[in-house]
């Protein structure tokens, strides 16, 4: 059956929504001529089946589709589900709110407290694949000797034997149990990199094979699928025998290692196809990713970065790998795709690795990761300083490049500073979360959504920390002021006290030591 839905943009309407790797190019409006498609996810983060209109309508299906955005008006098509136009909700926040309550609505959990009190590190950009007991507990030392507070710590992919055989691999760990006891000591939660892949070599893959555990292609053969590391056939999570397997094996990992959760990569629909014969007939690409992500909730330390749907659960949605840019898929996206995911019913946002999480970023020609004390030139101190600031009043921030260990001083200020203001304000982003696993209201705001129809509806380069903390995040390279059209009512620019009548556009002194924020002084 083919599904159809046409209407026209209101006049002045914007658009936002479908997948959050897009954030940055939204919002959609009369002038937009473009397509966009969730019927089978082909991006490296979230996605949802929900658009959100500034003037309080709603684009909803239970299944993806794709829209043609052209000369004001929209064309919306789908083989897989009825698509509906809801109306009547006033405003982006009411539109929002009434989707949440329809067809997400939230479970009332949240992760773990202490992964919004403080920052988390992890070791992926520090160590790449070469995750071994010593070099992980001498960063997780260096953390505390630079005077930075304890948090999670994430070890990355190759702590494993091999994919599908997910135990401590017996040459870079010579004593696991010990390690995690000791992290614990310092003050850390453990948390482990894992996948859905498994490798043939893994001692259950045969197993796998007879139980038909595993996804096979239209010919019924188990299917492998190239990812970033290789090629290797991956869990049908529509057999219940996967799922238990998956719970069976984190089980073992939290009672004999002590492990406290994971970060669970991978996932993404791209790697699955809608033709692949599955345990249970008919599940598609989308489905597989939202079932693999679905497993995240039984976790109190939990993080993943892909899924289709999953909005209103108690799960850390990180955003995708940052480049160590400014602007191409660096910097310049962190504020308008965190803020995307919680118009889509994710408010437990994760803005990526301070610095950026693309490897590549940090690689030499040959593929090493570079000397840090040698080549500490290549890297844009500037950068990671304002990184730093961009993320610390979002809902959690993530280390991985060890910045406290850097030469330059003014990096290395930024990244302790950062850390502090982060765990100052973790109370008032806690009692957010917690409203947010209820109301659904998201923790970070954009200012359209908290000012509707002020005109706020294209800025990305700011957002509001509830509804009285305005963040200005400098975001571009060189500047050293920020410009902000504030809301009506009073706010105190907390760098100086002063205290500007809003309804105007003002310009605030940011040198690479402020972080631009206002509080709404009534």
């Amino acid at each position: 059956m083919h599904y159809r839905l046409k209407f026209t943009l209101l006049p002045g309407e914007a658009w936002f929504g479908a997948n959050i790797s897009d954030g940055w190019k939204l919002p959609i409006t009369e002038k937009s001529k473009i397509k966009t498609d969730t019927r089978y996810i082909s991006s490296y983060n979230q996605a949802s089946p929900l658009w959100l209109s500034t003037k309080g309508r709603y684009l909803w299906s239970d299944e993806g589709y794709l829209v043609k955005w052209k000369k004001g008006k929209a064309i919306c098509f789908s083989k897989k589900a009825e698509i509906r136009l809801y109306d009547g909700f006033e405003t982006l926040r009411g539109a929002y709110l009434a989707a949440a309550k329809n067809h997400f609505p939230f479970d009332g959990k949240i992760p773990d407290e202490m992964m919004f009190r403080g920052p988390q590190y992890c070791t992926w950009i520090h160590l790449a694949t070469n995750q071994r007991q010593s070099d992980i507990l001498k960063f997780a030392k260096s953390i505390l000797a630079a005077g930075m507070p304890p948090g999670e710590l994430i070890i990355d992919d190759g702590w494993q034997t091999t994919f599908g055989h997910w135990d401590f691999h017996p040459d870079k760990f010579t004593d696991p149990r010990a390690m995690i006891r000791e992290l614990h000591a310092m003050g850390f939660k453990v948390i482990l990199w894992i996948c859905p892949f498994v490798a043939p070599e893994a001692p259950d893959y045969e197993m796998m094979v007879r139980e038909k555990m595993l996804v096979r292609d239209r010919r019924g053969k188990v299917a492998s699928r190239v990812w970033w590391n290789g090629k290797h056939p991956l869990l049908d999570f529509s057999n219940p025998r996967s799922v238990k397997w998956f719970e069976d094996l984190t089980a073992h990992l939290m009672a004999d290692y002590g492990v406290d959760g994971f970060k669970q990569d991978a996932g993404d629909a791209y790697f699955y196809k809608d033709s692949d014969r599955t345990f249970r007939p008919g599940v598609d690409a989308n489905e597989q990713s939202f079932l693999w992500a679905e497993t995240a909730r039984k976790y109190a330390f939990n993080e993943l970065r892909a899924c289709f749907k999953g909005g209103g659960w108690g799960v850390t949605q990180r955003l995708s790998d940052k480049t160590h840019s400014w602007d191409r898929n660096g910097l310049n996206t962190l504020i308008p795709n965190a803020l995307l995911q919680g118009l889509c019913g994710y408010p437990y946002s994760c803005p990526d690795m301070i610095g950026g999480g693309e490897i590549s970023s940090f690689k030499e020609k040959t593929g090493e990761i570079f000397d840090r004390d040698k080549r500490e030139d290549q890297l844009d101190t500037e950068l990671l300083t304002r990184w730093c600031q961009c993320s610390a009043l979002m809902p959690m921030m993530q280390y991985s490049f060890a910045l406290w260990n850097l030469k330059d001083e003014t990096t290395r200020n930024a990244c302790l500073s950062a850390a502090k203001l982060h765990v100052a304000y973790a109370d008032r982003i806690i009692a957010l979360a917690k409203q947010a696993s209820v109301t659904g209201e998201p923790i970070i705001r954009s200012a359209e959504y908290q000012y509707p129809h002020q005109g706020y509806e294209a800025v990305k380069d700011l957002f509001f920390l509830g509804d009285s903390i305005l963040v200005a995040p400098v975001v571009k390279k060189g500047e050293r002021q920020k410009t902000v059209r504030l809301p009506k009512g009073n706010w105190k620019y907390l760098p100086t006290g002063t205290v500007y009548p809003g309804g105007q556009q003002v310009t605030v002194e940011a040198p690479l030591s402020v972080l631009p924020i206002f509080e709404k002084a009534e």
